[in-house]
């Protein structure tokens, strides 16, 4: 028996990847899309930190009006960021990064090609909307990005816990497809081919960088807790 040739997959590697099923691989694929969430969230709360300190103005770091802004700003970065990973990227290339790393690809429903970029685009609003309204229901008044985007009258409490569910249900129950495959017509399913895996290099790249976006979210947030401690259990209202 010889050895594959170098750049070939064998057939015991396909059977390797067989072994957990798709839900469960999507479950880790969002898992490490989040954390790289953390790394941007953290980019964008250092940035306007930096800019805020080379600005010259005088002011407290932590002061309660401004770890608003540096919380809104870590997430606005991680929402432009959840829109090209999970909605162009996968539009173009098939896969997010944390789908890339478990051997999964987004395509077409009914083709089984890639989305392409409009559908990828709309795929990566549908979740970057959810995601923002499910923020709203952490009950510490988080200052999400629509919070800040639309009238006080336009909020409405119910829309928080039902953006959560609809995130939350479809991975915990492993359904096939989520509200952000229905809308755009995809489907998650196993990737194949040489480029069907992140390479080992770029993952261990990778890892530093999950580590360095989970300090940087647990630094942010625990100063802003610090301040809405007196505040917390206090969820918005359904109505």
């Amino acid at each position: 028996m010889t050895d594959p040739a170098p750049g070939t997959r064998s057939a015991a590697d396909d059977v390797l990847q067989d072994d957990r099923p798709v839900s469960v691989l999507r479950r880790s694929a969002l898992a490490q899309d989040v954390l790289l969430f953390c790394v941007a969230f953290s980019a964008g709360a250092l940035f306007y930190v930096l800019v805020r300190l080379m600005s010259g103005d005088e002011m407290h770091v932590w002061g309660i009006g401004l770890s608003d802004e540096v919380l809104l700003s870590g997430l606005v970065a991680g929402e432009l960021f959840v829109l090209w990973n999970n909605g162009l990227r996968q539009g173009l290339r098939g896969h997010s990064i944390g789908k890339h790393r478990e051997g999964l690809m987004v395509v077409d429903a009914a083709t089984g090609r890639p989305a392409g970029p409009w559908r990828g685009l709309l795929r990566g609003a549908v979740m970057v909307v959810l995601l923002d309204l499910a923020l709203a229901a952490v009950p510490v008044n988080l200052p999400t990005v629509l919070r800040r985007a639309t009238p006080d009258a336009w909020h409405f409490g119910g829309a928080a816990y039902l953006a959560l569910l609809v995130l939350l249900v479809p991975v915990v129950l492993g359904a096939g497809r989520g509200l952000a495959d229905r809308v755009a017509r995809t489907r998650v399913e196993r990737a194949t081919g040489l480029d069907a895996h992140t390479r080992p290099e770029r993952l261990r790249a990778l890892v530093v960088l999950d580590v360095v976006g989970v300090l940087g979210v647990v630094a942010v947030c625990s100063t802003y807790l610090s301040f809405y401690w007196p505040l917390l259990w206090r969820f918005p209202k359904p109505w």
